[in-house]
């Protein structure tokens, strides 16, 4: 092992081959400080040598698969034939950190078979669950989607077998048709017993199309809209994902804790591939007539593309247990309703997850519904305490038929009171006096179902919408590099010939630019390097300085953080955003009001804390030069 006190590289210092492992290795570690296996194999990596290591200064063939993808992403994806500095490497991880993971993640799963049971969105997730929100389309055709795909009993048979409804809009139009096509099956070649796996998951589809099925249907489009992906436009989904959601948790702690049986895990991928079979045919905007309506549907397209699968295999038989998680991206007939940019992207609180999909199914439609429609009306400028009529809330409540009028008046009644005890709304009340005393009597709902009912939102939603909809400044990913950056196939990474097909393929694409970061550090290292032999010195000497500044005595309090956001004249928003936790989350800590102890959000606070000291004192040693 090389002995190399990683604390006293310079940061402006050019590394060779063998520091720059090192350096990798330490301003990645943390990003998988949770898998003790990874961190072990690589820190071996890093701080050894080899006799083709130290001849060729270059990745051995028997290197790591995954610390390699790390290396040449880094080296050769973001600083193509530059010299590279540990401040260089510092700023890419700060930057890329969420693009890092996803490109080398397919590595780590194929090289750490356990951990297919870990997210690639176990942050997003935290986030998600820490803000109660999460983003969705408002768009009315993918509202229409979106619910034909909880609706079974909407399907009929139609041809050869083949299972349809129609699409019908919030007005009562015919816009288009979906059909059910589980003979369809995923575009990759599988192994058998994977294959195995899928047909159980396709002969299940049907019977997967209910309220759970359309929580999975937001949920892969938020993960789709926030995560970074891949050169293809997929992203990973992790039956985790939905399960952590669907728990109510009270802690981190019980978060981490979360026990996932395989019928849980089958359950939520079914519905993944139910939602996979589904093919959907729009009238482009048009209303259809029913005449019209016996056409013929020629431009049928799929909702989902399904990519590779990450399946568990039994450790003493190697026989498939599960699809743990797979890679998707929606099609060309759902992106433009999901666009980033459109400006029905709205809030969508998580509780919507954690009401049954069996028993509490009037709670999840009526949940979707009121959000939408505070979207709406906060897009269109229009009062958010507007009266809901309460025919309306009982027709996209959908109660069954079995209930009676008084029945249905308890549930609607129910339900309300329900979301504000769960903190999805914060109050609701009749518009106009009601007599209870009417109810049972002959004809009394033919007037209480004209009455209003307001509805007043959370304080939480207020903030959320304060200043329009925005993604994470993580989603918003520099796509030359994922545009750029070659990828390998897993199985073949180890072998030299694909490694030196890699790197070849990355040079030639690299030759276009050097990435944002790389090109502001070298303009700080030429400031010095203009400067005279003394001033140099001097510089030097002086940040050197500066990088001994021990970061251990800056502490983390509500205090600190508002201190440096008031120097910077950083808004909440755009400290959160940097750090990477929701802006609510750090409204409630500087207030002192934290929701739930967050052991992650505490040290992505101190280390931007630790980081803006750096850059401050980084910005001072520049004047001197």
């Amino acid at each position: 092992m090389i002995a190399v006190n990683y604390s006293e590289i310079e940061d402006q210092l050019i590394l060779p081959y063998q520091l720059l492992k090192i350096a990798i290795f330490e301003e990645t570690k943390h990003l998988f400080e949770e898998r003790p296996k990874i961190i072990e194999k690589w820190y071996k990596e890093a701080y050894q040598m080899t006799e083709d290591e130290i001849r060729n200064q270059y990745p051995p063939n028997g290197m790591s698969p995954s610390f390699k993808a790390l290396y040449f992403f880094l080296t050769e994806g973001l600083y193509f034939q530059k010299h590279i500095t540990k401040y260089m490497i510092k700023e890419a991880v700060l930057r890329y950190w969420e693009t890092i993971v996803t490109n080398i993640s397919s590595y780590i799963y194929n090289e750490f078979p356990e951990e297919v049971n870990l997210s690639l969105n176990e942050k997003t997730i935290d986030q998600t669950i820490e803000q109660d929100y999460l983003l969705t389309s408002m768009d009315n055709d993918y509202h229409m989607i979106r619910n034909i795909v909880a609706k079974k009993k909407e399907f009929k048979e139609r041809g050869a077998g083949q299972l349809a409804a129609d699409l019908i809009d919030n007005k009562g139009n015919f816009r288009g048709m979906a059909e059910l096509r589980p003979t369809q099956t995923t575009h990759n070649a599988l192994k058998e017993d994977q294959e195995d796996l899928w047909i159980r998951l396709v002969d299940s589809a049907y019977n997967a199309l209910d309220e759970w099925t359309a929580d999975v249907f937001d949920l892969i489009t938020y993960l789709w809209l926030v995560s970074p992906k891949n050169n293809e436009g997929y992203i990973e989904f992790h039956s985790n994902d939905a399960l952590r959601l669907r728990q109510t948790l009270d802690s981190e702690e019980n978060a981490k804790e979360l026990i996932i049986r395989e019928r849980d895990r089958f359950n939520i991928m079914k519905r993944v591939v139910a939602l996979s079979s589904m093919w959907v045919s729009l009238s482009d905007g048009k209303v259809i007539t029913q005449e019209d309506k016996q056409y013929d549907f020629q431009d049928f397209k799929r909702m989902f593309d399904i990519g590779a699968l990450r399946v568990a295999y039994d450790k003493n038989t190697g026989e498939a247990q599960g699809i743990y998680a797979l890679q998707i991206k929606p099609t060309a007939i759902l992106t433009p309703l999901i666009n980033a940019s459109s400006q029905m992207i709205g809030l969508l609180h998580i509780k919507v997850f954690q009401y049954s999909h069996q028993t509490q199914k009037e709670h999840k439609r009526l949940l979707r519904y009121i959000d939408r429609q505070w979207k709406m009306r906060i897009r269109l400028k229009s009062k958010l305490t507007q009266p809901f009529k309460i025919s309306t809330l009982l027709k996209e409540m959908d109660v069954p038929i079995r209930y009676n009028w008084s029945d249905k008046k308890d549930k609607l009644e129910n339900v309300l009171d329900d979301f504000k005890t769960d903190g999805v709304i914060k109050n609701w009340e009749y518009k106009e006096s009601f007599d209870e005393s009417v109810v049972g009597k002959k004809g009394w709902y033919k007037e209480w179902i004209n009455y209003n009912i307001i509805i007043y939102p959370t304080d939480n939603l207020l903030e959320g919408y304060k200043k329009h909809v925005e993604l994470p400044s993580q989603a918003i990913l520099d796509q030359t590099i994922l545009e750029k950056m070659h990828q390998i196939s897993p199985k073949n990474i180890s072998l030299g010939t694909e490694e030196e097909r890699f790197v070849s393929s990355s040079k030639s694409a690299m030759r276009e630019s050097a990435s944002t970061v790389e090109a502001e550090v070298i303009e700080k290292t030429q400031k010095i390097g203009n400067l005279k032999n003394n001033d140099q010195e001097k510089a030097f000497q002086i940040e050197q300085q500066a990088f001994d500044f021990d970061l251990k005595e800056i502490k983390l309090s509500p205090e600190a953080m508002e201190q440096m956001m008031n120097h910077l004249n950083m808004s909440i928003r755009h400290a959160a955003e940097e750090i990477g936790i929701a802006h609510t989350t750090l409204s409630r800590y500087l207030r002192k009001e934290k929701k739930r102890q967050n052991n992650k959000n505490d040290e992505k606070m101190l280390n931007w804390l630790k980081e803006k000291t750096l850059i401050g004192v980084k910005k001072s040693i520049t004047k001197l030069h």
